[in-house]
């Protein structure tokens, strides 16, 4: 099992002070021994391609690169990026306005045809400095479409493509696509609070020998969010298993965090942990929980049924978040 670096967060460092350090980040990255990148053409509309095609230069035969397309976007002109930088500036000196940022997510319509995916990689590889990617993955889609990975066969045929995967949205979006022939990966979601594809989706996986790659191990942000008593979470319908986690953490003597990758990392049938990395702090804290002993069984089966319990979000919840 090993550590992939999530990239979409790479996607905000365009240029300037913040693309040198997500620059040095990589570097330090494959330094310390990291292999996997997983990134998007969408993310940061084509930035995060760049970035770690540029970071990666020198030393691309000692990694793997995974990328996705299907989403329609324009990529950012100079002016664009230079004024979404100055929002960033203006809203981290005030943190606490209450006035929500503009995301900017580049993320727009969808188009999975077979030529569109092609122009989508061709463009990719230009960005990413490189002549092949080890993994391309479907970006999201919500319809089962098995006869497209036959269609984009000939980019692996010309070597443009190593392997063909999906990054799946949603657990249910993942099991319908696990048992496609031509599938060699899945990306989905997976962790302490949302368990349910070791049984809905592992099983045929693993009857096809795909790979799968586990996101999300940390709640997508929730536990974080947590820690800091963020007062969104008062509307988060998982809030009450993420109090019940910590109090597991607190009598099993480890954290929250210990507990959340140590029980994805209990789950043979995951090849790939993939954790989101925007700082040196967080490579270094990942790269420790990867190195952690094994979580007891026992406590690995209490974290399931932890994750596995319904919860009901209170009637006057503000929103429940998205998948």
């Amino acid at each position: 099992m090993q550590l992939g670096f999530g990239c979409a967060r790479l996607g905000s460092a365009s240029s300037g002070a913040r693309h040198r350090d997500a620059t040095r980040l990589v570097r330090d990255a494959v330094e310390q021994g990291v292999t996997v990148f997983d990134t998007a053409d969408a993310y940061g509309a084509g930035a995060s391609e760049r970035l770690l095609g540029n970071a990666l230069r020198g030393v691309r035969s000692q990694v793997t690169i995974a990328t996705k397309g299907g989403y329609v976007f324009r990529p950012r002109t100079r002016a664009e990026q230079r004024i979404r930088r100055a929002v960033r500036a203006v809203a981290a000196r005030r943190p606490m306005s209450g006035t929500p940022v503009p995301s900017g997510s580049a993320y727009g319509p969808q188009d999975f045809s077979p030529a569109n995916l092609r122009r989508r990689l061709h463009d990719s590889l230009r960005r990413l400095r490189t002549d092949h990617v080890d993994l391309y993955q479907l970006h999201g889609p919500h319809e089962l479409l098995p006869e497209l990975l036959e269609e984009l066969s000939d980019l692996v045929a010309d070597g443009k493509v190593l392997r063909l995967g999906v990054g799946a949205e949603s657990v249910s979006d993942a099991a319908r696509w696990a048992d496609v022939p031509g599938l060699d990966a899945l990306q989905l979601p997976f962790g302490v609070l949302d368990p349910e594809a070791a049984d809905d989706v592992f099983p045929a996986a693993r009857a096809r020998s795909v790979e799968i790659w586990a996101r999300g191990v940390l709640g997508g942000g929730l536990l974080a969010a947590f820690d800091r008593d963020d007062p969104t979470m008062a509307g988060e319908p998982k809030r009450h298993q993420i109090a019940a986690l910590r109090d597991l953490a607190a009598e099993s003597g480890l954290d929250p965090y210990q507990l959340a990758v140590g029980f994805v990392r209990a789950h043979r049938d995951v090849s790939t942990v993939l954790l989101g990395i925007g700082s040196r702090g967080h490579l270094e804290r990942n790269l420790e929980l990867m190195r952690q002993p094994a979580l007891d069984e026992d406590l690995v089966a209490r974290i399931r049924r932890l994750g596995a319990q319904a919860v009901v979000a209170p009637i006057d919840a503000s929103g429940e978040r998205s998948s």
